[in-house]
């Protein structure tokens, strides 16, 4: 039955967006190799969108620059054509300060001015965002988007983790992705895809984040789905905290192989 859900859906869709990223919390330290498998995936892959989310400590830290660590792998990220680093932050579901989060903000903004590598960031990744289940926290969302875009952080994700469930064209309108699903892998096959999201008219500013991802898993098969979909932004992590890079390179390569088919069969 599941099956026949997903072959529905993807036939009912009229189009399929070409630039499917991956949206990857690149929360591992990185240490001496510790990103060598995103630096050699981004750089064989060149044609895929790489949105990268970094998180010194649980946000930009309280010191005006990153720890060196960070300065050269936020530069070596920064070399690449098709990438965007984006810095984190948490939002408690719109129940922070948001000045507390202007604050992160202005941090990452700052890093712009360091004189020695460019680490310049490309936007902002809002963690734990609201659902739009109470309506007085839009406003809140809205003037955070509209302070990273100031702030020359440009790319804006929202991460409720769910679908939403109100005032949807409002809240994609602020963002440039909206995570609607961050979950298991388990619990993403156990439904048809589309019931993971508020609408399909924003499919293309949609990301989905799967963790606990089996060793076995399907991930072409999840992929492609995706880039059917005109998804905007999609990873597959083996593990809940995202520490492990392990599928990155598999994922990457799922991503263009689709790609790759795509543009055949458009080239007919």
């Amino acid at each position: 039955m599941f099956r026949l859900l997903v072959i529905a859906t993807v036939l009912t869709l009229a189009s399929t967006v070409l630039s499917t990223g991956l949206l990857i919390p690149l929360y591992a330290w990185p240490g001496i190799d510790a990103w060598t498998t995103i630096y050699d995936s981004i750089a064989t892959h060149l044609s895929i969108p790489f949105y990268l989310i970094i998180n010194p400590s649980t946000g930009p830290g309280n010191t005006e620059y990153p720890e060196e660590v960070f300065i050269t792998a936020i530069a070596k990220l920064s070399s690449y054509s098709n990438t965007k680093v984006l810095g984190y932050t948490y939002t408690k579901q719109g129940t922070r300060a948001s000045a507390d989060i202007e604050k992160d903000i202005a941090t990452y903004a700052n890093w712009a001015t360091y004189a020695g590598q460019n680490i310049s960031l490309s936007g902002i990744f809002f963690d734990e965002a609201a659902n739009g289940a109470d309506p007085s926290k839009l406003v809140y969302f809205q003037n955070l988007s509209w302070k990273s875009k100031s702030s020359s952080l440009g790319t804006v994700v929202f991460n409720p983790g769910v679908k939403l469930v109100a005032d949807v064209a409002q809240w994609f309108a602020a963002a440039d992705f909206i995570v609607e699903y961050e979950n298991t892998y388990a619990n993403w096959v156990a439904l048809a895809p589309y019931e993971h999201f508020s609408t399909s008219d924003h499919y293309g500013k949609d990301a989905v984040i799967l963790n606990q991802t089996p060793v076995d898993a399907d991930v072409d098969d999840v992929v492609r789905l995706a880039k059917d979909m005109g998804l905007g932004a999609i990873y597959l992590a083996s593990d809940d905290n995202y520490m492990s890079l392990g599928n990155v390179p598999k994922v990457a390569v799922a991503v263009a192989q689709n790609r790759s088919v795509r543009r055949r069969r458009h080239g007919r």
